[in-house]
């Protein structure tokens, strides 16, 4: 009983510590700005204009440089047809060194056969101008073809009438949403677990150095045990994140529920793919691993901040832990591709990573509750066998200084 009272105290002290901080309010409010940018950003970019982009149009083909001059012009762009086809590249060049234009289109003179048609600029790397440029020069190299192969305008027309294509998400459960949103959706996800788990894993880690290197830690031992101190820090550092992920979390459910009046009040009309809304259960469920994932990792911090001596130290001793995490985020586009693969269901019942991997699936509607049971079990178990032994080296480790120890010593630690 004692234990658990020591355990409180700590534990409280701990998340007052956290909360108090002005650190704490930001981040607190960086979340749901971050969730916003993620709605508002992507509307806007669809609908950025490229008006007044400079381009030059070098054409060896001969057929193509007025009807695609056209097409630019309608789109505000100003276009330059370069009347000599011998123009060199590097004279293009230095005309966007100059600031005179924008970019140049080069077109070969057997571009309506395959050959290339390049753009180069310093606009390049845009998405609303690469869009523009391969959807016009599409266009205009079609209609070309259809008048060499001596079709009707009516049947050019026909043609080039645009294919209604959308991709959308659905495992035949739930109301079908965009594939691309859905994807957006579960990889942020996916990545506040992975960074929220991680930021908070080596808070617990850090505030066993800085007390151990003060030598506050031989104050606190002597009043609570060493083991009773290691469950507070994690429970109340827990807590503090916690709180903070249950804000984004509802906030973000509201953001996504009223999306439409959210981009009204910055003027724009839809926009964009629209994100799925976060349905209770995966509330529940992100909840669920991030605290289980919490404590699974945050005893493994606690464990490395208590063999240690400096705040340097944990920079080498914790990158074997962070790249644990590192491998289950890079594993996120495995699941985004078939959720309800073999792969994606044999990753999300490994505990190093189905408190990334698994939130991601079940809001991709590829696993079922009873995998999330499954999942969570073994995770708890785990969990309990991690605390266990970080628990027989934070007794031990918690007043060493010096040397760090070697994977023998560790070993004698964990069977004292």
């Amino acid at each position: 009983m004692k234990d658990l009272r020591d355990t409180l105290v700590i534990a409280r002290r701990e998340l007052l510590e956290r909360v108090k901080s002005k650190w704490f309010a930001v981040m607190t409010l960086i979340g749901p700005i971050g969730m916003i940018a993620m709605i508002v950003i992507p509307a806007l970019i669809a609908r950025s204009s490229t008006e007044g982009t400079q381009v030059d149009i070098v054409d060896r083909s001969g057929v193509l440089a007025r009807p695609l001059a056209a097409k630019l012009e309608t789109a505000k762009w100003k276009v330059r047809i370069v009347d000599d086809p011998a123009t060199r590249d590097d004279a293009e060049e230095a005309r966007i060194r100059r600031n005179e234009i924008n970019g140049y289109i080069s077109i070969d003179k057997d571009a309506l056969e395959g050959g290339r048609i390049v753009y180069r600029g310093d606009n390049a790397s845009s998405q609303a101008v690469s869009i523009l440029l391969g959807q016009s020069i599409k266009d205009v190299v079609r209609d070309e073809r259809g008048k060499q192969l001596k079709l009707t305008e009516e049947q050019r027309r026909h043609l080039a009438t645009p294919i209604n294509f959308d991709a959308q998400h659905t495992t035949g459960e739930k109301q079908a949403s965009s594939g691309l949103g859905a994807f957006g959706l579960a990889y942020a996800l996916g990545f506040i677990l992975y960074m929220a788990i991680t930021l908070y894993g080596i808070n617990v880690m850090r505030s066993v150095v800085q007390e151990k290197t003060s030598r506050v830690m031989e104050l606190m031992v002597a009043a609570v045990k060493p083991r009773s101190l290691m469950a507070g820090k994690i429970l109340g550092v827990g807590a503090a994140g916690l709180i903070q992920i249950g804000v984004w979390l509802a906030i973000g459910a509201i953001l996504l529920a009223y999306r439409d009046e959210v981009l009204g009040a910055f003027g724009i009309a839809g926009g964009g793919k629209a994100l799925p809304p976060l349905a209770a259960d995966e509330i529940a469920v992100i909840l669920a691993y991030f605290i289980g994932g919490y404590f699974f990792y945050s005893a493994m911090y606690a464990a490395l901040g208590a063999m240690v001596s400096s705040d340097q130290e944990t920079q080498q001793v914790q990158l074997p832990v962070t790249m644990l995490l590192v491998i289950g985020v890079l594993c996120l586009t495995m699941i985004s591709n078939d959720p309800r693969g073999s792969t994606a269901a044999t990753m999300t019942m490994i505990p190093f990573w189905s408190p990334i991997l698994m939130p991601m699936r079940y809001t991709l509607g590829g696993a079922t509750l009873g995998d999330i049971a499954l999942s969570l079990g073994i995770l708890a178990l785990s969990t309990a066998l991690v605390i266990r032994a970080a628990a027989k080296i934070y007794r031990v480790g918690v007043l060493m200084y010096g040397k760090r120890p070697g994977l023998a010593e560790l070993i004698r630690w964990l069977r004292y």
